[in-house]
């Protein structure tokens, strides 16, 4: 029986029924780490042995990878180590950020918040790789604040850019691959399903892109721009997961 460890961080971010039919179909068992149940102070992070993972999938959640609690010290470790022993590791958001600041990387705030669908800018790295290149359509699902740096020895997959509050643009790393592990800085794991919820759970969130958005309607329109756009997203990232598993000899 193959194994993959689920990492989540908050009770909403989820593997969600796309990604999890793939996993089922190839016949892994999932094993949830729920960070998020020692909040607020994040004091344990109890992972399995990593000769028992197949391949570990961390996703994302609202604080900050910076923030100083002993489970994301645990955490990158964990990471690391999986990474070093080229164990798979499918980074999203705060997952991806971990992975990061494991391999070396910096962490920071980009000045502005996204949430809704934003283009990247795939690179020709991008384009040629054999998971990342199912991205044809680059439009992608974001929510998040902070960015990252591409750590040395990873190769960068994409870019963006975000609108700062100060009016600014900034261009902020999308993506990378470090060995047979991949980092998303946006949400290829959401459907649908799962973003009703997101835009319930963290309305909130609207207002931290600033004072140029009206939070009501931003959510209106992401869910407008969503509904529409989530048949291909889901198709195209379900073709992601499965090349990710084919490239890690993990079918």
């Amino acid at each position: 029986m193959k194994r993959a460890l689920v990492i989540r961080h908050h009770a909403s971010e989820t593997l969600a029924n796309n990604f999890r039919s793939i996993l089922d179909a190839r016949g892994f068992e999932l094993q949830p780490l729920d960070v998020f149940e020692s909040a607020p102070s994040f004091d344990s992070f109890s992972a399995p042995s990593l000769d028992e993972i197949d391949v570990v999938m961390a996703f994302g959640g609202p604080m900050s990878v910076n923030d100083d609690c002993p489970a994301f010290h645990h955490e990158r470790d964990f990471l690391r180590e999986a990474m070093a022993r080229e164990i798979p590791v499918f980074g999203v958001c705060l997952g991806a950020q971990m992975m990061a600041t494991a391999l070396g990387g910096r962490v920071e705030p980009s000045g502005g918040y996204q949430f809704g669908l934003r283009k990247i800018n795939v690179t020709g790295d991008g384009a040629d790789d054999p998971v990342f290149g199912k991205i044809r359509m680059p439009l992608v699902p974001t929510l998040h604040g902070e960015c990252f740096t591409v750590p040395e020895g990873a190769v960068k997959l994409a870019d963006g850019h975000i609108l700062r509050r100060d009016g600014s643009f900034r261009r902020i790393n999308m993506a990378f691959r470090y060995k047979n592990s991949y980092a998303f800085q946006f949400e290829p794991q959401l459907t649908l399903e799962e973003f009703l919820v997101w835009n319930k759970e963290f309305a909130g969130d609207y207002k931290l892109m600033g004072d140029r958005f009206d939070a009501a309607e931003e959510s209106a329109r992401n869910l407008r721009e969503f509904t529409e756009f989530a048949p291909v997203h889901e198709a195209q990232m379900a073709e992601l997961l499965a090349a990710f598993l084919a490239n890690a000899g993990i079918y």
